[in-house]
């Protein structure tokens, strides 16, 4: 009977359910500034269902909800409608723009200004996309995010800080960008927690650059921190996660027994039992699985009159090589007080102290090469002598006593003034701060009778220390005057950039605990005693002025005029100062009423711009002759001390700014309510007079034989994209994003010393690039390698070296006059990659989230220099297996030899060094808000994370990200390899 009238009810109730569906239609409409007009996509949900319906193209919709139901109406690009339904059959619609997105208002040098307003190449990233990577460099995660912008993580040490490049390569000094944070012109921003962060602004063009005058060559980051918004409740955030580094790949190396059969080819006999010899992965036994962790608890909120923002911030990563470590602490606090509308004081300041455990660098490149048939201990427990290059092990137990501490201090204070009508006077002073200390401590030791041994203990300090202080003043002005809008600014800046370095060591300490490590007159080192400048490039005083003017008329026509004068101590005479203007126009195509632009496009925008910008990243001495002193000398009779002084090096009085010239063409699109959006750029960056250090005549007395120069010409040229989908369908929102950019390096001019047409980049005296007029900057030098030589008849057929054999590599005599010798070398390889792009995707679906970036690069080779360096007898790479063992074996691996011809730098060394590399995955969950609401919390995050997940490359060494420089770029010499990460983590607002 209660099954009867539980189906009864059930009967009843889906009964009565059906007949409260209603049939709900109507249109929804939108002003385009061309009047009303229906906006197709829409999506319609009804609420607290997945059930919902989207607008056809003439923006009608109908779909089936109950009488008591709420729809909601959204569409990206304007404000979200939530309307009940009140039993009505017919609901039109007129969505109305989100202010907010159109309004969106984009960081520049000296200011702000309205993205719609914007001429030139700007990319901005939000705080919460840079927290997606665990690194200590916030920049880190720029990476395949920017189109135009190159983040090679060389190495994966804790603490270390990527290398970033901006449109290419253009000087042969420290191409990296400067970064400004809220203002402070900085080198490095390692000291930031991402998590402080509110944006980042990538200046690329001379329109947006210009500003910045000679810091502006290699490009400007922009980086604004948080502060509390009026009108917000105060709130607590505290974010944390936890993640496991595992070192994510293994060089393929000969084993045991596959290097005692290479051996015995080299020389027959040396292992005649192969089965009884061990097989030691070096590897293996000195990477280890390390945690990594970063914690950060913050305090937002505002007044009337304050706003305020405080963190602390914990970030912990061990490395995957044993004894190395990185810990920091950062402290920020930003304060913004204004006791009346036109009068505002504020301060931003940053501490952050840290300690840094230092292995042994070339720990890996020492595994790579130690012989696989050497056990690492004896059978007393001791260290094994491995020949030729030693007990990695016993290096790392004895040679890892090495600590940095140190701590950076980056703060502003500030005032600003309102007056009149859209007047604003600021004027404010930074002050970096930067105090390092070094200790290392090497004991006494010896691993059997070889060469790895330490006689007495040895303990070095070294002291660092740099400042810098900047004061700026500007008077900005912003006025909507009837169809015309203006923001201009006017500037006075000085700065005073010094740096200063102090190293002693200490040798034989009668006690050399941790508490007994002291340096005294008894134990001091005299020829270690060294006190001076460190930082060569970074010492220097500037005083600038600058200007910008913008107007935009009706929202429609756009000019950007920008100029600035800088004047740098490096310089001398008339070249002190340096000019750096230009000019940029804009055209919202858009907004033409003459033109009928289809419903689907929602945005069209074409700008253009040139400039000029500097450089001048060179040796603060680098225009004077430099005098040594206290060179005493001995004469007369009888004998008596004569103080004496010494040319020390020449410097060039003639030297200038580098100067940067660049054009960009863009355009910016927008379809389907912004839903689609592209932003296209092609630029051309001529680099007038790069500076580089050449050699001169050693008769000619000069101290170091190498004298600065303006030395030619660098075009760097390319197109990027950057093009997003975004959209929704119920519950289901989801996101496309793929950017990229092309770049083509050419030197068009080399004017070196006595008529050189030519820079040689050299590692230990042996050249590996050479940059000449057609090629890029650093493109490999060596020789072409064309096959084996299979018999003695190839050998006496053609031009070799001295003792070629069979089985050795043939070289080609590009220059076909018959003799082979160091004019046959010949380009053989670009560092410089032709396209970097990255992929971003993900999607959220209710509480749930996910997000995928990937990252690579085509078009670029690396030399492989680590297998070329054979003083002695190492082990090999696996390939070396397939060598040549007779005519007709092997056209491309060469006979086994310990050193000789076939390591000559060569193509045999090149390799393709393309890549993909899934960078982040990450899930998240958002609580649902009962839940939160019953402990206490505004939001809760948890999400797991992966990054460096895999990397599909040709490369044979452990990252295809390689060290990169000017001249020395794209260099393998064996590295601290990248970790792939997996975290845990959560983040909550109170």
């Amino acid at each position: 009977m209660k099954q009867k009238v539980l189906i009864f009810l059930l009967t009843l109730f889906t009964v009565s359910y059906g007949y409260s569906q209603n049939t709900v239609s109507g249109k929804v409409t939108a002003n385009d500034g061309n009047g009303i007009q229906p906006l197709p996509g829409v999506s319609i949900q009804i609420v607290g269902t997945t059930n919902g319906a989207v607008t056809d193209l003439d923006g009608n919709y109908s779909l089936e909800a109950p009488e008591n139901a709420e729809l909601k109406f959204s569409f990206i690009g304007y404000s979200t409608q939530t309307i009940p339904v009140n039993g009505r059959s017919v609901i039109d619609v007129e969505m109305m723009e989100d202010i907010a997105t159109l309004s969106e208002v984009v960081v520049v040098g000296y200011g702000t200004v309205k993205k719609s307003d914007l001429t030139g190449s700007v990319s901005s990233i939000k705080g919460e996309e840079l927290v997606t990577v665990p690194t200590v460099n916030p920049v880190d995660a720029l990476q395949g995010k920017v189109a135009g912008v190159q983040i090679t993580n060389s190495s994966g040490a804790p603490g270390s800080s990527p290398n970033v490049r901006i449109r290419g390569v253009g000087t042969s000094g420290d191409p990296s960008p400067i970064y400004v944070v809220d203002g402070v012109i900085l080198n490095d921003i390692s000291f930031l927690n991402s998590k402080d962060i509110e944006s980042m602004q990538v200046l690329k063009d001379a329109s947006a650059l210009a500003i910045y005058g000679n810091r502006g060559a290699n490009g400007v980051i922009i980086i604004t921190t948080k502060l509390g918004k009026k009108g917000e409740a105060a709130s607590i955030s505290v974010n944390s996660d936890f993640g496991i580094q595992v070192q994510q790949n293994r060089i393929d190396l000969l084993n045991g027994r596959q290097f005692a059969e290479v051996v015995n080819a080299i020389n027959p006999g040396t292992y005649n039992n192969l089965d009884v010899l061990p097989n030691t992965d070096w590897q293996e036994l000195i990477f280890e699985p390390a945690p990594v962790q970063n914690h950060q608890v913050s305090i937002s909120g505002a007044s009337e009159t304050n706003q305020y923002f405080f963190s602390l911030g914990y970030f912990d990563q061990s490395g995957t090589l044993p004894e190395s470590r990185y810990q920091r602490i950062t402290m920020k606090l930003n304060d913004k007080y204004s006791p009346k509308e036109y009068f505002s004081l504020g301060t931003n300041l940053t501490i952050s102290p840290f300690e840094r455990n230092n292995t042994i660098n070339n720990a890996p490149f020492n595994a790579y090469r130690a012989w696989p048939i050497i056990e690492p201990y004896t059978e007393s427990g001791d260290f094994n002598v491995v020949p030729s290059v030693g007990n990695i092990l016993a290096d790392l137990a004895y040679n890892t006593d090495n600590v940095t501490r140190g701590f950076t201090t980056v703060g502003q204070v500030y005032g600003e003034v309102n007056f009149l009508d859209g007047f604003k006077l600021k004027s404010s002073l930074g002050v970096e701060l930067f105090l390092e200390e070094n200790e290392s401590f090497v004991p006494v030791f010896a691993v059997g009778q070889s060469q790895q041994q330490n006689p007495e203990s040895r303990f070095t300090k070294n002291n660092f220390r740099r400042s810098s202080i900047i004061w700026e003043n500007t008077l900005n002005y912003d006025k909507q005057i009837g169809k015309s809008q203006i923001n201009a600014v006017v500037g006075y800046t000085v700065q005073e950039v010094s740096n200063e370095r102090f190293n002693i060591t200490a040798r034989n300490l009668i006690r050399d605990g941790k508490d007994f490590r002291y340096i005294n007159p008894g134990n001091i080192d005299p020829a270690t005693i060294e006190n001076g400048i460190r930082d060569i490039n970074d010492f220097y005083n500037q005083i600038s002025y600058l200007a910008r003017f913008n107007y935009s008329y009706d929202n429609r026509y756009i000019a950007t005029l920008t100029y600035r004068r800088d004047g740098s101590s490096k310089f001398l005479g008339d070249n002190k100062y340096g000019d750096f203007p230009a000019v940029g126009l804009g055209w919202n195509i858009i907004n033409e009423d003459f033109i009928n632009f289809p419903n689907v496009i929602t945005n069209m925008k074409l700008r253009g711009s040139w400039g000029r910008v500097g450089n001048d990243k060179i040796d603060y001495l680098a225009a004077y002759n430099v005098v040594n002193n206290n060179l005493n000398g001995v004469f007369g009779s009888p004998e008596q001390l004569y103080f004496g002084q010494s040319d020390a090096g020449f410097g060039n009085p003639d030297l200038r700014w580098e100067i940067v010239e660049q054009i960009n063409i863009g355009l910016e699109l927008g379809f389907y309510q912004e839903r689609l959006t592209a932003e296209l750029d092609f630029y051309n960056r001529d680099t007038d007079g790069f500076l580089v250090n050449l050699p001169v005549p050693a008769y000619l007395g000069n101290g170091t034989d190498l004298v600065f120069y303006n030395a030619g010409k660098v075009r760097n040229r390319g197109f990027e994209f950057n093009i997003n989908w975004q959209d929704e369908i119920g519950d289901f929102t989801y996101y496309v994003g793929f950017n990229g950019a092309t770049l083509k390096n050419e030197v068009l001019e080399v004017s070196g010393l006595e008529g050189s047409d030519e820079l040689l980049g050299n590692i230990n005296n042996n050249v590996i690039s050479r940059t000449v007029a057609g090629l890029p900057i650093g493109a490999f030098y060596g020789y072409q390698v064309e096959g084996v030589f299979q018999n003695t008849d190839e050998i006496a057929g053609r031009p070799t070296f001295a003792g070629t054999q069979p089985g050795d590599l043939i070289f080609a005599d590009t220059n076909d006059d018959g003799v082979l010798n160091g004019d046959d070398r010949t380009f053989i390889g670009s560092p410089i990659p032709d396209f970097n792009y990255g992929i971003n995707l993900g999607g959220t679906y209710k509480s749930f989230g996910l997000d995928l970036l990937f990252q690579g690069q085509e078009g670029n080779e690396i030399l492989n220099y680590k297998e070329t360096v054979r003083p002695d007898r190492y082990n090999f790479e696996a390939h070396v297996y397939d060598y040549w063992r007779g005519e007709g074996t092997s056209n491309t691996e060469p006979r086994p030899t310990d050193g000789g011809n076939n390591y000559r730098v060569s193509s045999q060394y090149i390799q393709d060094g393309s890549f993909l590399r899934l960078r982040t995955v990450t899930l998240s969950y958002n609580l649902p808000s009962t839940l939160m609401e019953n402990i206490g919390l505004n939001t809760a995050r948890v999400y797991l994370r992966g990054n460096n997940i895999f990397t599909i490359t040709d490369f044979t060494g452990y990252n295809p990200e390689v060290p990169g420089g000017t001249l020395i770029n794209g260099v393998d010499q064996g590295t601290y390899p990248v970790s792939s990460v997996y975290s845990v983590g959560v983040n909550l607002t109170f």
